[in-house]
This record gives structure tokens, sequence and C-alpha cells, in this order.
């Protein structure tokens, strides 16, 4: 039996239209995975280019790093198993953090859930950092 991941992301968002970036985001994923047949797991950063990944946007919010999605349940079929990897929004700093000692992952998890974000919720208004 064959396996995958989808990807999910959480957004502190009010409105649709204020969601319609991360839908770009995400398919730009998606074809970057297609093209070089390169897939995304969980505990994997992406780096973003030093700026908001909402474009036009003044967000501190730059990188995102992947973790298991905690709310989607694996999927199985009678062709595969789908997993769900959630995209999490991160800074800057967060970013170098992990790059420079990938246990930082586990610790920047720890921090957002003890700081009330249990479900790893991508708030484009974040105005701190937790590494």
């Amino acid at each position: 039996m064959a396996w995958g991941y989808e990807m999910t992301i959480k957004l502190k968002e009010k409105d649709t239209e204020s969601c319609m970036w991360a839908i770009d985001m995400m398919s730009n994923l998606a074809r970057y995975t297609y093209k070089t047949e390169k897939f995304f797991e969980p505990y994997q950063y992406v780096k973003g280019n030093g700026t908001s990944l909402h474009i036009g946007s003044d967000s501190l919010i730059t990188a995102l790093l992947l973790v298991n999605d905690a709310e989607a349940e694996p999927q199985i079929s009678v062709y595969s198993k789908t997993e769900f990897i959630q995209l999490v929004g991160i800074t800057e700093s967060e970013l170098q953090a992990v790059i420079q000692d990938k246990n930082n992952i586990f610790k920047l998890i720890e921090l957002m859930k003890a700081d009330g974000n249990t479900d790893l919720v991508t708030d484009m208004r974040r105005s701190k950092s937790y590494l």
C-alpha cells in the first residue's frame, strides 16, 4: 500500500479573502513537489526569502515549519494511506534557530503550545518570536 502526505494550514483570519495568499503558497509548494519529486515530511522547514509569506503584508512570519496535523486523522483507502502535514508560520529568528539546531523545532512547538496556541495556528499578526 502506498502512502502520502497532504498539506494543511490553520490561519487566524476573520474572512476567506484574507486566506487567499495561503492557497497560492500551498499551490506553489505542491507545484515544487510535483516538478522535483521531493516530498515534504514532518519536522522540516521551508525557508522563505526573508520577507512576509503574505506578499504585500507587513508580517514577521517569513518561513514555515512542518508538523503532523494533530486534528486531521490519517485516511486509509484501498489505494493508499494519507497523513496530514500542517504548515506553521514562523519568524526569521525562529527559522535561524531551527537551522542552527534541529532540536529547536521541538522547543519551538512546545513554546507555542505553552503560550496557548495548542493547534499551532498561523497568526500573520504575531509580533513576537519564541526563539
